[in-house]
């Protein structure tokens, strides 16, 4: 007999409540720069929102929307090469020179 205690309940019920109407807490001192269209979800940059839009409602946005989240996309992931070059460039620079260090204070 194989059983498999792995298995989810068929039934919907035994799981927690299924949320609905989402809210979210802003801060009293700051207002939203814009809202999702969408599921009008607040947002503090317009950045955001198109990340935004483009990650939770690719089905549902336009194609201006989907052509703008290509392009911060785009220069997203330069960013982060860059960042990760030049990580990858300090690492490497910060080893030679305690190598370098190091095999000056013991030749000497």
């Amino acid at each position: 007999m194989n059983t498999n205690t792995n298995t989810l309940p068929a039934r919907t019920e035994a799981y927690a409540e299924q949320v609905t109407d989402v809210e979210y807490d802003v801060p009293v001192d700051e207002t939203p720069t814009t809202r999702c269209p969408y599921c009008d979800r607040p947002l503090r940059t317009e950045r955001l929102a198109t990340f935004h839009v483009g990650v939770r409602h690719p089905d549902e946005c336009s194609e201006a929307e989907r052509e703008r989240f290509d392009e911060e996309r785009d220069d997203e992931e330069f960013d982060l090469f860059t960042f990760h070059l030049k990580a990858a460039v300090s690492v490497f620079l910060v080893y030679f020179m305690f190598t370098f260090i190091y095999g000056l204070v013991w030749a000497g």
